[in-house]
């Protein structure tokens, strides 16, 4: 039979690494909490199992409300960085864009809604160049000379 502490310990490190390989920043914090519990469980605090089921869930919902939001801030990608690799790429215009109004371009082979990121106005089979990207919508500007 295996001790509490070696339990918690390997599941801890098993945690870990499955965040480490998925990125999540979800499992981290259950596998931080899991070796929490096993080195309470190690120096003899902690010897009863309903307590250290408890004990885990509060250091996993504690880590997970208190530190997860600050680590994908950190680490993970942003809102405003999420589509960052369609930026600078050329679409044509397929249905007129005229200032805030909305119209079509075309890219990588699909049409897509369009809004001019300058107010300016777009004529059919124009080129312009992607601004940004927000959901469905493509933001475009003049193509750079």
């Amino acid at each position: 039979m295996m001790n509490d502490e070696i339990m918690w310990g390997a599941t801890g490190l098993s945690l870990i690494i499955a965040d480490v390989l998925f990125g999540t920043f979800f499992v981290l914090f259950l596998g931080f909490a899991a070796l929490l519990v096993a080195v309470f469980a190690w120096t003899g605090l902690l010897t009863n199992p309903l307590y250290q089921w408890v004990l885990f869930a509060v250091f996993s919902s504690a880590g997970v409300i208190l530190g997860r939001a600050k680590l994908q801030q950190w680490f993970g990608p942003g809102k405003e960085d999420k589509y960052n690799e369609h930026q600078g790429h050329f679409v044509e215009v397929v249905e007129a864009i005229e200032g805030n109004k909305q119209g079509k371009v075309k890219y990588r082979g699909t049409e897509w809604l369009a809004v001019s990121n300058t107010a300016e106005s777009f004529s059919i089979g124009e080129t312009a160049q992607i601004a940004k990207l927000d959901g469905i919508v493509i933001y475009i500007t003049k193509k750079e000379s």
